[in-house]
């Protein structure tokens, strides 16, 4: 930031993901194009990779290179700002051809999933989580051994276990912004071809179900009794529950959602899109998906997901009422409101809600166990209760 570099959490997401695994790349171009990426280390990497611990960690690299060729390099000729235009510009197509030397795009916000801090090889998210998952599960087993000596506490243990979820729960977040997502390049006139471009529906379908399978489904390479009753008497239920929905709130956030509503909107092709209702639905049966066994045996860590998931989803039904700045004239109010009280997410969620609770009421007579069955009725209240405040 000193020398004026901005932000770079693009640039991780422009190196193919197969490279940053590979020991001749990360050796020269490392597994970010920029210090300013915010790469801290490279999980993609496995062991068989022999990648020398000194090519993991971050450094300066090619984006920041060029970066500062174009701000710092003198221009000869050029006596004014305005005069150094033309050469900047030709220096700034470069981009074109070698992406990893492209700019953040500021107007992207959060929408695009390859711009965001903590990332490594996000070309692909869902196979770089995969593999970065595949490290956490062989990383479980080594804390103990890593953080414990003779006559230790165990306040080391619990701080790197509690890292390691948050790992794995940042990871996963990664594949959520791929849903509503756009591929956003920095352009100006004269450039062609759009600055935002939708990510298609099949990879952002890939990532819910992604999602479902190894965010929502209980991790229990987590669950290490080793590690757990040395570090707390209870606790295991609420920081997974925790994490997850964390994950389940950052796939549907307000504004991936109205995303959604408009590329549908947009769409020559509806059958292109990955809609509001389509998601909505994919991730519903993929919480519930218990509900479509012979026998339906829902376990504590997806019980509680579950209870998380119908919270979820009355507050994009009842939305509480936003806290308006004193003062703020009546006409900017509505702007302090959430969107979704006007928007067809709620719509979309009462429906899904009235859809579960049919699931739910063909569930209960297949309850395999007693706190199944009482989970099963107690949801149904629950969905009643949202549905119909007003009883």
């Amino acid at each position: 930031h000193t020398l004026g570099y901005q932000h770079d959490q693009k640039g991780s997401s422009l190196y193919p993901t197969d490279s940053v695994r590979s020991r001749t790349w990360v050796a020269k171009m490392g597994h970010s194009p920029s210090i300013m990426d915010y790469s801290r280390f490279n999980y993609v990497a496995q062991p068989e990779d022999n990648i020398p611990l000194k090519d993991l960690i971050p450094r300066i690299g090619p984006w920041d290179k060029y970066t500062t060729h174009w701000g710092y390099t003198p221009i000869p000729g050029a006596k004014t700002p305005d005069e150094e235009w033309p050469t900047l510009d030709k220096w700034s197509q470069e981009q074109e051809k070698t992406p990893w030397l492209r700019f953040d795009v500021r107007d992207a916000g959060n929408g695009d999933p390859g711009a965001h801090s903590e990332a490594v090889g996000d070309a692909d998210p869902v196979k770089a989580t995969g593999w970065g998952i595949r490290s956490i599960k062989q990383i479980v087993p080594l804390l103990v051994p890593a953080t414990v000596q003779a006559g230790d506490d165990f306040d080391d243990l619990e701080m790197m276990y509690d890292r390691l979820v948050g790992q794995w729960a940042t990871e996963l977040r990664h594949v959520a912004w791929l849903v509503g997502g756009v591929d956003a390049q920095e352009k100006y006139g004269g450039q062609e071809g759009p600055r935002f471009v939708t990510v298609p529906k099949a990879r952002q379908k890939e990532a819910v179900k992604f999602l479902n399978d190894n965010a929502f489904a209980t991790p229990t390479f987590f669950l290490d009794e080793n590690i757990l009753r040395k570090i707390e008497v209870e606790g295991a239920i609420r920081r997974i529950v925790n994490a997850q929905n964390g994950i389940l709130g950052t796939l549907v956030n307000d504004r991936r959602l109205e995303r959604l509503i408009e590329q549908e909107a947009m769409a020559k092709n509806k059958a292109d899109v990955y809609t509001l209702t389509e998601m909505a639905s994919d991730v519903r049966r993929g919480i519930w998906s218990e509900l479509a066994a012979g026998t339906v045996a829902i376990n504590a860590y997806r019980r509680e997901l579950q209870r998380a998931f119908l919270a979820g989803a009355a507050s994009k039904i009842n939305p509480a009422p936003a806290a308006v700045p004193a003062g703020l004239p009546p006409q900017f109010a509505a702007q302090f409101g959430p969107a979704r009280a006007t928007s067809d997410i709620r719509a979309v969620f009462r429906a899904e809600l009235q859809a579960l609770d049919r699931d739910l009421a063909s569930a209960q007579g297949k309850a395999g166990d007693a706190v199944t069955r009482a989970h099963l009725a107690d949801a149904r209240v629950q969905i009643d209760r949202i549905l119909n405040p007003e009883k």
